[in-house]
């Protein structure tokens, strides 16, 4: 392990099996959790090589470190993180936030109007500082926003971030249903202002609940906030525009931002969108006046899962529960191929089976060679049903291929 913060760091072991480390598995990555003191990290390993996210990462690390914004978790790109039966390869460290997911957040503080108005306020000056630093996150949801304990928030999820050095890149998630411009997908390069529409999504959102709670239970099980896809694409015919317009039900500070977030809806280019503070700014109206002093923030049950997850890209995915081992074919020549995907206990290779010792990460710059510990379990039984289901299928074509040619 060559990060200097990890280094000395203790990797956290499964619960019911001490003698492996504990890890979140997905399509190209393998999370493991490392406790140093005091602080806990994410260490996140590709079983693939990483093409040019190499480049946005070591860019992303840079910049971030230089504008050092408290809304950024600790993050640290390696280029040669790992030594792997003899070969080097990357690695990205991240903070273990302490906190509760946004949503998690919403539900707590349903009855505290004063919190969520608060908010949302503090998402304003969080989305003004991004953009003053030139900064987009490209994937702008709840599941990219968590509270921490001190209640402040902070975005996780760096791999759709914008930042000037990476202006002529390609823009490949396209976020997720109920937070993007209908003509998101046709924005081809990282943009400045991929992060316009999801930020009025989410500060009209904040304000609605702040002052109709009872709104919550119909979308706390969705994956979204206010307002669907189908919302977005014809907000004329949407049940949820007509509501939030109504003079009776809402403020006129609600009604003017949904006002404003219909005509987003109906700009044909996100380029042609305005910045949240901007849309605040410009309005002239009265404000719903709630004392933020007295509001107590709810910030329990902590969030249990690491610090990055994306509901629409698997890069990141991994650190959301564990999954099934991956399949990925890689060229023998290939250095990747060291690491042994096509393997259905890939990752149980840094492990070894063997209980941790003094220098545990030793494990994985001279991985010792495995021994036995007990009867082996051929976990593959996908492979074993992938013998049975080819035997089966030649079965049954020399028979049809039989019964053709006496047909005929």
């Amino acid at each position: 392990m060559f990060d200097k913060v990890l280094k000395h760091g203790k990797p956290v072991m499964q619960a019911n099996n001490p003698h492996l480390l504990r890890s979140y598995n997905g399509g190209k990555a393998i999370v493991y959790e490392i406790e140093t003191n005091p602080h806990k990290f994410a260490l996140k390993c590709w079983i693939e090589d990483l093409g040019d996210l190499k480049i946005r990462y070591k860019a992303i690390d840079e910049y971030l470190h230089q504008v050092k914004l408290p809304y950024f978790v600790d993050f640290s790109y390696k280029e040669q993180g790992i030594l792997v039966n003899g070969q080097r390869f990357p690695t990205v460290r991240m903070e273990w936030v302490k906190g509760i997911s946004f949503k998690k957040f919403i539900s707590n503080n349903l009855n505290n109007s004063g919190c969520i108005r608060d908010c949302a306020d503090k998402f304003l000056i969080m989305v003004n500082s991004l953009h003053k630093n030139k900064i987009s996150h490209g994937d702008l949801q709840h599941g990219n926003i968590m509270v921490r304990n001190t209640g402040e928030i902070c975005l996780i999820d760096y791999d759709s971030l914008y930042i000037p050095a990476l202006s002529n890149e390609e823009d490949r998630i396209k976020g997720l249903d109920g937070y993007q411009h209908r003509n998101r997908s046709k924005l081809v390069k990282l943009s400045p202002k991929s992060d316009y529409f999801s930020e009025l999504i989410i500060y009209l959102s904040l304000l609605v609940i702040s002052e109709k709670p009872s709104l919550w239970k119909s979308i706390e099980k969705e994956e979204r906030l206010l307002f669907s896809k189908a919302d977005l694409i014809n907000p004329r015919s949407s049940p949820m525009f007509a509501e939030l317009t109504k003079a009776t039900q809402f403020s006129p500070e609600v009604i003017y931002f949904t006002l404003e977030l219909e005509k987003f809806c109906q700009q044909p280019d996100i380029h042609s969108l305005q910045p949240l503070e901007y849309l605040v700014n410009a309005y002239g109206g009265s404000k719903v006046s709630l004392d933020f002093s007295s509001a107590k923030i709810n910030l329990s049950a902590p969030a249990q899962t690491p610090t990055v997850t994306n509901s629409n890209n698997s890069t990141w995915d991994v650190f959301l529960k564990p999954t099934s081992k991956p399949k990925t074919k890689v060229s023998a020549s290939d250095p990747w191929s060291k690491l042994g995907t096509g393997s259905s206990n890939s990752w149980d290779k840094f492990d070894n089976f063997q209980p941790p010792e003094k220098g545990t990460w030793n494990k994985f710059q001279n991985p010792p060679p495995p021994e036995s510990t007990g009867p082996v379990v051929d976990q593959n039984i996908w492979n074993k049903f992938d013998k049975i289901w080819n035997k089966l299928r030649t079965a049954v074509s020399s028979i049809w291929n039989k019964l053709s040619r006496w047909l005929n």
